[in-house]
């Protein structure tokens, strides 16, 4: 509970302080938001080891082959949003919305093996 007020806190504070450079420094402003996303993932890391094991746990107990594919559309997926919001944060409109449009096809090209697994287990079950 501690680390979860702590990181709201802080979240707030960097927030206010971000609006206020915002104004007169947009590239400080800029910065600051990327120290304050490298602070609150420093923060997160007992909970984030707390999500490895459990993801470990469950690669385990499933097929390897599925839970690698969406593993890595996971990753696509949490890679291409910050970049994404980054791009917004700069000011970069068209650039955010082609981040997110690489994003979503490489997610479709990196679960394309499960997709083309499962249809050919329906086919499979209806011939």
């Amino acid at each position: 509970m501690s680390t979860s007020v702590s990181i709201l806190g802080a979240a707030v504070v960097f927030a206010a302080a971000q609006l206020l450079l915002r104004k007169d420094s947009p590239s400080y402003a800029f910065l600051l938001s990327i120290g304050a996303a490298v602070f609150i993932l420093l923060r997160l890391g007992a909970a984030a080891q707390d999500l490895m094991r459990g993801v470990w746990a469950l690669s385990r107990r499933v097929d390897g082959t599925a839970f690698s594919c969406l593993l890595r559309c996971a990753g696509i997926l949490l890679i291409t949003d910050y970049a994404r919001t980054l791009c917004e944060e700069a000011g970069a409109d068209s650039l955010a919305w082609c981040t997110g449009l690489a994003g979503r096809l490489l997610v479709l090209a990196a679960a394309f093996p499960l997709l083309e697994e499962i249809c050919q287990r329906i086919w499979g079950l209806a011939a």
